[in-house]
Formats: structure tokens, C-alpha cells, sequence
């Protein structure tokens, strides 16, 4: 594809994930399937990004714990870089237990954040940021990630936000961001208003934007380029887990914007990448290589 470099800054966790029956409410339910591994917004995007063929890096912050251990080992085993990442001595990392409904694929998130310290701004290497084409944020890691969309714009490079937490600092990361797809929960919060035409509208008007959109699951994405109102369905697949479909969406667009894909094939490719994410159990093993996305995308013409 391309060897400009992705840099995905922001939240990583590690994730215990079953499959259920149903999800139980003061009750007892067994187990049909589960798995360890990878997860965080960031992190998921950057897998995502590193399987579709693009040179990416993850920073963020782990403890020296077997938890962090094994997030960066993962991460290394799809080829991303993840030399930045500071590794906290004596300190616990991200946790997530996810439990997915075996009817609808729907999911339910429980989560701790251990003890592990925050990125620092001081601890960024700004000539490694500068060497990217992209910057992807998922607004955890927030001063961080504000000093390096700061640096980002500064030398030229895109900054992407995926607006799906309302955290301390929002109001200016969506402000530093020429890229931001926001949830459709978060668009409705952050806006007040209903219609995702009009939110990405109201997105687009925050800063100086290249595009903005918002994802609503099974009904699709919708986008807008400051003219233009674009539209793309979901395709019609069957859900095993929907855990980490967001963020493998926001890792798909971005990596095919790198690549050079316009702005509608961009949304058919990630959406294309969600849709296959969901098929499998976990937040990556769904995700698709590039030539898996390929083959999916000349089936579903």
C-alpha cells in the first residue's frame, strides 16, 4: 500500500471476552465461547491499520505487569511499532471484561484502569510524531494526546479523532482535529442534535476540518467534506461480537485515507473492515488483511 506511518496515540487494555447465551442480570449463564486479548480504541484502530498494509505505531502507557506485558506483545505481533509506549515500573495496567449476547451479537463492557500513570506530554518524542503522515487520538490519554495533535498540526500532518468519549479537553481536541468521526451516542451528546447529517455538520464546523461523520452501528456511517453529504450502509453480515467494531472502523478509514482512497471508499472499506471485525469473537480477530478486505469488498459489490 503505502509506507507513510499512522500513529496511534491513546488507550490500550487488555480484554477477557465470552460469549453468552444472554447477558444474565442477577443471575448465573455458561460461557459458550471466550478469549483473551488486545483491546482500547487506539490500539484496536492501530491493528486494524497495521493489517490493511499501513506502517503503524501505538503510544500509550502499560504497567510493568503480565497484563502490560502482553498487550505490547500483541501489538508487536501484528508489526506495530510500539517502542513509545512507556511501560510504568510497579503499576497495573487497563482491564476489560466484555461479555456478547449469542442472539445479537450486542455487547456489555466492564472496565478498571489499574494504577498505571498517564502519558505525559514531556514523555512524547516529537521528531518520532513529526515523521508520521497521521495522527489517530481516541481522546483517553487527553494532555497527551492534545501536545501531540499541537505538534501534529504545527508540522502539517492530518490529526484524526475518534469522538466517542466525552473526556476533560474534548472541546479542543475536536478543535485540533481536521478528521473527526464521532458515535452516534456521542454526536447526539456532544450537539443536541438527532440527525447525523446535521451533527457532522455542526463537527465540521469546530476548527479547520478536511471531514467529518458519524458511525451508527447496523444503520451505517454517514460523512460530509464541507460540501457534500456522504452516505454508506452497513453490510449485511452476522454478528458474532460487535465488540471493537467502532474502533476498527475509525483504524480502516484512516489507513485508506493514508493510501490515497477517496473520501466514499474510504467509508466503504472501514465499514467493509467493521462488518468482518463482527463476524469473530474479540475486538481483532475479525479484523481483515488487506487482500481479506479485497476479496470481501468483490463479493459485495
Amino acid at each position: 500500500m503505502t509506507d507513510k506511518l499512522l500513529i496511534c496515540l491513546g488507550y490500550c487494555s487488555w480484554d477477557h471476552v465470552c460469549v453468552v447465551p444472554r447477558i444474565p442480570i442477577d443471575d448465573k449463564v455458561k460461557i459458550d465461547e471466550r478469549l483473551e486479548c488486545g483491546g482500547g480504541p487506539a490500539a484496536t484502530a492501530a491493528t486494524a491499520s497495521a493489517r490493511l498494509g499501513i506502517r503503524t505505531a501505538f503510544i500509550g502507557s502499560v504497567g510493568d505487569d503480565t497484563t502490560g506485558h502482553s498487550i505490547v506483545a500483541a501489538l508487536e505481533a501484528e508489526g506495530i511499532d510500539a517502542s513509545h509506549v512507556a511501560r510504568r515500573v510497579n503499576a497495573t495496567t487497563s482491564i476489560a471484561y466484555c461479555w456478547a449476547d449469542a442472539q445479537t451479537g450486542g455487547r456489555s463492557i466492564a472496565w478498571a484502569h489499574g494504577n498505571c500513570a498517564p502519558l505525559a506530554p514531556a514523555e512524547l518524542d516529537e521528531s518520532f510524531l513529526r515523521s508520521a503522515a497521521a495522527i489517530h487520538l481516541d481522546g483517553h490519554q487527553t494532555p497527551a494526546a492534545l501536545a501531540a495533535a499541537k505538534i501534529a498540526r504545527a508540522a502539517g500532518l492530518h490529526v484524526s479523532l475518534d469522538a466517542g468519549t466525552m473526556v476533560d479537553g474534548i472541546e479542543e481536541l475536536l478543535q485540533l482535529s481536521d478528521i473527526v468521526i464521532a458515535s452516534e451516542k456521542f454526536a447526539k451528546n456532544y450537539t443536541k442534535q438527532d440527525d447525523p447529517a446535521t451533527a457532522c455538520r455542526t463537527f465540521f464546523g469546530i476548527g479547520n476540518k478536511l471531514w467529518t461523520g458519524v458511525t451508527s452501528g447496523a444503520r451505517g456511517s454517514i460523512g460530509f467534506d464541507g460540501t457534500t453529504i456522504y452516505q454508506q450502509p452497513a453490510f449485511p453480515i452476522e454478528v458474532k461480537d460487535s465488540t471493537g467494531a467502532g474502533d476498527t472502523y475509525h483504524g480502516a478509514f484512516i489507513a485508506s485515507y493514508i493510501a490515497g482512497y477517496g473520501w466514499q471508499e474510504c467509508m466503504r472499506r472501514a465499514s467493509a473492515c467493521s462488518a468482518l471485525k463482527c463476524t469473530k469473537l474479540g475486538g481483532r480477530a475479525g479484523q481483515p488483511t488487506e487482500q481479506q478486505l479485497e476479496d470481501f469488498l468483490q463479493q459485495h459489490k
